[in-house]
């Protein structure tokens, strides 16, 4: 049931890729504690970390597009809302452990779909730019 680091993740950016994992790891944790039945307390403090993760990675990875004028930035800056809209009415619902367990496989779908399309096509535009 949790996420695996595999190839198809990998935009080829150091940061963006390491970001990634991380978001990875904050998503098993919330997915773990939920399956094992954690208290509200602990689900909505893997909750609290997750968006605060997300917040401060999407904003890393768009800055990077700004700065290297990216083409498709509106496109994913509208991506990154969405769903950070979607995490804030989340945390926001209780008991969260309960709203959060149906919710899980949203999650976990949009975090796939995402790192493998939509960042992935920036991964390419910024290597020809130097960007390691």
């Amino acid at each position: 049931m949790s996420l695996m680091w595999s190839y198809t993740c990998s935009v080829g950016i150091e940061a963006m890729d390491d970001q990634h994992a991380a978001l990875m790891d904050a998503l098993n944790e919330l997915l773990a504690a939920l399956s094992h039945g954690a208290d509200q307390q602990t689900v909505s403090g893997c909750m609290a970390h997750l968006t605060t993760l997300t917040e401060q990675h999407f904003a890393s990875e768009e800055r990077l597009m700004e700065r290297y004028e990216f083409p498709g930035l509106e496109g994913h800056r509208l991506e990154h809302r969405a769903l950070l809209e979607r995490l804030y009415e989340w945390q926001g619902k209780r008991p969260v452990a309960g709203y959060l367990s149906s919710r899980l496989e949203e999650l976990r779908s949009w975090f796939h779909s995402h790192t493998e399309g939509a960042d992935r096509e920036y991964g390419p535009w910024m290597r020809e730019r130097g960007v390691r």
